[in-house]
């Protein structure tokens, strides 16, 4: 034999289910308002011992001070690879792969910033076709700088470049310094 459910009992479940959804929603509009600038606390419950803090989210990391820290003599050193046509051309395809130099993405084709990239990089690349920039610049020390890269701004091209490779670099870049 089938049960039903009475009347008066199926009233009282939908009052009791009816006061439990307003009472919810009653707390949660209480801890709303206590998040306004109201300096009057209106949830009665609130834990007055409470300790409880907000921090900041971690800042990213400031690459702004990173720099070039050259050892005294890398501008002594000598480029052992005379810039002939096949070295820049070899320098120039360095330049542009993706797997080796990818100088490009940063420094763009003509040396001058990738306007399409500027954007992503923490700051603006060093632009390489400044004339006066690069000739103020040995041979030594931009292949100390594509060698050892800056933390977190440049990498360090002698992980994928040979010592070879990296002086083809070299030639090639100062084929970019332009008169402005």
């Amino acid at each position: 034999m089938r049960k039903s459910i009475s009347p008066a009992l199926l009233s009282l479940l939908l009052l009791a289910s009816s006061i439990l959804f307003v009472a919810s929603f009653d707390v949660e509009i209480a801890s709303s308002a206590q998040n306004t600038n109201s300096p009057v606390p209106t949830n009665k419950n609130q834990n007055q011992n409470e300790t409880r803090s907000i921090t900041p989210a971690p800042s990213q990391q400031d690459f702004s001070q990173n720099t070039w820290e050259l050892p005294a003599d890398a501008d002594k050193t000598k480029n052992p690879t005379m810039p002939t046509t096949e070295s820049i051309a070899k320098g120039k395809e360095l330049y542009l792969e993706r797997t080796k130099g990818n100088c490009v993405f940063c420094h763009g084709e003509t040396g001058s910033g990738n306007e399409a990239n500027l954007a992503r990089l923490r700051r603006k690349p060093a632009d390489l076709s400044n004339k006066e920039r690069m000739t103020a610049m040995t041979d030594g020390e931009l292949f100390w700088k594509i060698s050892k890269g800056i933390n977190g701004i440049m990498p360090a091209g002698e992980k994928r470049m040979t010592e070879e490779e990296r002086w083809h670099v070299v030639n090639y870049i100062r084929t970019l310094a332009k008169d402005k």
